[in-house]
């Protein structure tokens, strides 16, 4: 559970300073250089997701609730959103007319659905963990950056390519997530 948290904590602190320690973030730019900052900043997100993989599969699981069954199939449909939200993310489409912050978004709707299935300890450790930091950063986004700026709506035809790669992505999870987590998802 240690090294969960561990990597809990690190993922929410490293992603704080460029949205609170901005004099911080800029002072490291400063002394680094972008590139070598940039390099940093990934190379910590990475060790981060390893402790939290790792911490996860090393942690045993207590229950502290039974999810219902029923759930599972609602979920499995709030993960699949969740994947369409993230690929919204960062560039200009109609998703993101309507949702201000879907990267944000997608990790609280994940985090929801697994919540709704899951009812061990490190569940609620992690799944509630990603709903507490996607939340923090939009309030502390909307802090910094104030009134929503919408882009225009692309063509449908680059709208329908990012579903289309949103789709892609789902059947990649479905593939990759037994692995991931020692949990088929069907």
């Amino acid at each position: 559970m240690t090294i969960l948290i561990a990597g809990i904590i690190l993922w929410i602190g490293i992603h704080l300073i460029p949205s609170v320690g901005v004099q911080y973030k800029q002072a490291l730019v400063d002394k680094m250089g972008m590139l070598a900052y940039r390099t940093a900043f990934a190379l910590t997100i990475l060790t981060a997701l390893g402790l939290i993989i790792i911490g996860w599969q090393s942690t045993q699981a207590v229950f502290v609730y039974l999810p219902i069954a029923e759930l599972r199939i609602f979920a499995i449909g709030l993960v699949m959103l969740a994947v369409v939200l993230l690929g919204a993310t960062g560039r200009a489409t109609r998703i993101g007319r309507l949702v201000r912050y879907p990267q944000l978004t997608a990790i609280l709707v994940w985090a929801g659905a697994h919540l709704l299935v899951n009812g061990d300890s490190r569940s609620l450790i992690l799944f509630g963990s990603a709903a507490f930091w996607a939340v923090l950063m939009m309030v502390v986004i909307t802090r910094r950056e104030g009134a929503w700026q919408k882009k225009p709506a692309p063509s449908w035809q680059i709208e329908l390519l990012g579903i289309a790669l949103s789709l892609a992505a789902i059947a990649g999870i479905v593939i990759i997530h037994p692995w991931l987590t020692g949990m088929p998802i069907f």
